[in-house]
């Protein structure tokens, strides 16, 4: 009871505290457009499978305009950790007594594993479907019996329908199959009847999503989905190549090698035929080759997790058996070896975790007031220039929500061309928006029009409007506004302001978007700022 307390306590450490990942604001975001009534692909671009923007489409409507919508979305990630952690145990249970709780411990200090499992993507959900797999060909390795293997085969059709990156375990799925068991001579087993079960099972959640998409977007939903999930992922030109686990991960890592290393020892090349060990092993060894390839795109933490999950399990059980020889005969180098193993493969994680996930998070405080802010700026409906998009609330004012590293790739290259940002800035006319260097990097048309037509706050927002320096104490110029609306006039007190041949009553005036001659007299030097005002105030 005290462990699941205590990992109870690191996820809710982890929903507060974790630092808001950009991926997790793409995320909410398409599934408040779904909710919306967009249809993805369709209406806005997006590379991943919409089974988690679908799921989570009815959060966003239960609390809207709150950036309460990140850890509510958080809270629900954390039930599939849990999950996750639940189907450890059981595989780690067949390995002896005490592994399974140990296998669970060692992977619920990871950080890596709390941070993403927790986030809002659908790395979490889709490891808890991976494993769900991993146990029904455990079960069907252990009696062969078809429904079993219809079930592996649904689990990972809901894999699949969460991240494309399915297809690494699905590979690893098939060749489970593929390998003979040891209870079965390679004459008697109808490979090709299991291949069809296993494609069937996957069959049916995948042609329920696809025909969902279909009814709802028609033959062009299914049309972009080829090009924007299958496609783009193909060629996707993000190639970052991150680890599985952090510095204060690499005594869990090793531990779990010399698991696996004692179960090939013990069983020899038929580990891979062993009920239990061949699927996990072979989805392990094939998922683990394909990261490490060179030509495998974007290969983050997150990506490993299904391979950390496998691991963990063997990290379990060799430090139960470290225990165990040293229960038989302690001598004093046996208890420091011991000893370090506990240090180095839990307890320095758990320092990390401690470090890491338990102190408030300042920067997800300044987000979160950007993001209310944001919020305040611009009324419902009307677009936000974000390249995050941390608002979440609001439509962006390009096509691409999230202009995540491989799309600013494309734009470098001019495979997607800048001017079609620059047509969506233009469409959308966006009240206010948050500069960050996703956004500094889009070029210069992009960066142009926006310095051109928005102010740059001190908090970081830009605001639609202009400022003008009046170097001289009267005089006349013009100057264009993007937005209409109602827009706060500032300059020094004593200068006087015509605009359009008619002086203001009041700091506050409406004004069309476009070109506007500006007249002044007063002190030299002085600053003139139009200032569009938030929602309220120009609803007001």
């Amino acid at each position: 009871m005290m462990v699941i307390l205590g990992i109870g306590a690191l996820l809710a450490a982890m929903i507060a505290h974790a630092r808001l990942d950009p991926d997790e604001s793409q995320h909410l975001h398409a599934a408040w457009l779904v909710a919306q009534g967009r249809v993805p692909y369709v209406d806005f671009w997006e590379h991943h499978m919409p089974l988690l923007h679908y799921g989570l489409a009815p959060v966003t409507r239960w609390l809207p305009d709150r950036p309460a919508i990140y850890f509510a979305g958080r809270a629900i990630m954390s039930v599939t950790a849990a999950g996750t952690l639940v189907i450890v145990y059981a595989l780690g249970r067949r390995l002896g007594p005490g592994v399974g709780g140990m296998a669970v411990v060692l992977l619920a200090v990871q950080f890596r594993f709390l941070q993403h499992s927790i986030q809002v993507r659908p790395d979490g959900p889709a490891l808890l479907t991976w494993l769900a797999t991993t146990w029904m060909l455990v079960r069907w390795r252990e009696h062969e019996r078809p429904r079993q293997l219809l079930a592996a085969g649904f689990w990972l059709g809901v894999t699949a329908a969460l991240t494309p990156k399915a297809v690494f375990v699905g590979l690893g799925a098939l060749a489970v199959v593929l390998v003979v068991p040891c209870h079965t001579g390679p004459g008697r087993r109808p490979v090709g009847r299991h291949i069809a079960w296993l494609a069937l099972g996957s069959a049916l959640p995948l042609t329920a999503l696809l025909g969902w998409l279909a009814a709802t977007g028609g033959r062009p939903a299914l049309q972009h989905f080829a090009q924007d999930v299958i496609v783009a992922n193909l060629y996707f030109p993000d190639f970052v190549k991150q680890t599985p686990v952090g510095p204060e991960g690499v005594g869990f890592g090793l531990l779990g090698l010399a698991g696996v290393a004692m179960a090939l020892r013990a069983h020899g090349g038929r580990a891979l035929r062993h009920p239990l060990h061949g699927p996990l092993l072979i989805p392990l060894a094939v998922v683990s080759g394909i990261l490490v390839m060179p030509t495998t795109p974007a290969v983050y933490s997150y990506t490993w997790l299904p391979v950390i999950a496998v691991l963990s399990v063997y990290a379990g059980h060799a430090l139960v058996v470290a225990v165990e020889r040293l229960h038989a005969g302690g001598t004093t180098r046996r208890i420091a070896l011991v000893a370090l193993i506990v240090i180095t493969a839990l307890v320095v994680p758990l320092a990390a975790v401690g470090v890491l996930a338990l102190p408030p998070n300042r920067d997800n405080d300044a987000d979160i007031g950007r993001m209310n802010r944001l919020l305040a700026y611009a009324c419902p409906g009307e677009a936000v220039v974000d390249a995050g998009p941390i608002v979440v609330f609001r439509p962006t004012a390009f096509r691409y929500p999230s202009l995540v590293s491989g799309l600013r790739k494309w734009i470098a290259r001019g495979v997607i061309p800048s001017e079609a940002l620059v047509d969506d800035l233009w469409r959308a006319r966006a009240p206010v928006g948050v500069f960050d260097s996703r956004l500094g990097k889009l070029g210069e048309p992009v960066t142009a029009l926006i310095a051109r037509y928005y102010l740059h706050e001190p908090d970081g927002l830009l605001v639609a409007g202009a400022s003008l320096l009046l170097r001289e104490g009267v005089g006349e110029t013009g100057v264009d506004l993007f937005v209409a609306g109602r827009y706060e006039i500032t300059a020094t007190p004593g200068t006087r302001v015509i605009i359009d041949g008619t002086a203001p009553g009041s700091p506050v005036v409406w004004l069309y978007a476009g070109h506007h001659r500006i007249a002044w007299s007063g002190p030299p030097g002085t600053t003139l700022r139009l200032k569009i005002l938030p929602c309220a105030e120009r609803r007001r």
